[in-house]
C-alpha cells in the first residue's frame, strides 16, 4: 500500500470514530423518575385546585406547602440531569410567580375559597399543562 491509500483509510477512521463517539443525544433519555413525578404532581395539584371551592387557602396551607416543595424537587431534578432544559423550562414555567398556578394560588390566598365553576376550571388548566411536561417526557427514547 503506498502512503496516500494508508491515510486515506487512517482519515475514514478517524472520521468514523468522531460520528461514533461524538454523537450524543440532543435530549436527554426517558426518565421514570422524572414520569412519576411529573404524574405524580399533576395529581396533587389538580386535587388542590378542586378543594380550593370548599376548604379554604389557610386550611389547606400546609397541602399547598407539600406540593409547592414537590413541585421544586421535581424542578431541581430535572435541572440536574443532562440535556434536559426542555423540560427544565416547563418547570421554571410552572414554578414562576408570574405563571397561572402561583397567580391560582394567590388569587385562592386573597379570596379565602374559590367557586365551584373556577376551581374546576384551574383543575383542568393545570391539567392540561402537566400534560405538556408527561408528554415530554414520555416521548424521550427510552
Amino acid at each position: 500500500m503506498n502512503k496516500k491509500t494508508i491515510l486515506k483509510k487512517q482519515f475514514l477512521w478517524l472520521c468514523l470514530l468522531i460520528f461514533l463517539f461524538g454523537c450524543k443525544p440532543l435530549i436527554a433519555l426517558y426518565d421514570q423518575y422524572a414520569y412519576t413525578q411529573a404524574t405524580s404532581l399533576k395529581v396533587d395539584m389538580q386535587n388542590l385546585a378542586l378543594e380550593s371551592d370548599s376548604v379554604s387557602y389557610d386550611v389547606a396551607k400546609p397541602d399547598i406547602d407539600k406540593v409547592n416543595v414537590e413541585l421544586q424537587k421535581a424542578y431541581e431534578y430535572n435541572k440536574g440531569r443532562d440535556n434536559n432544559s426542555l423540560s427544565t423550562k416547563q418547570y421554571e414555567i410552572l414554578i414562576s410567580d408570574a405563571h397561572f398556578y402561583k397567580s391560582f394560588l394567590g388569587n385562592w390566598k386573597t379570596k379565602g375559597k374559590e367557586s365551584e365553576a373556577l376551581a374546576t376550571d384551574a383543575s383542568n388548566k393545570i391539567a392540561e399543562l402537566m400534560d405538556q411536561v408527561i408528554k415530554l417526557e414520555n416521548g424521550k427514547n427510552k
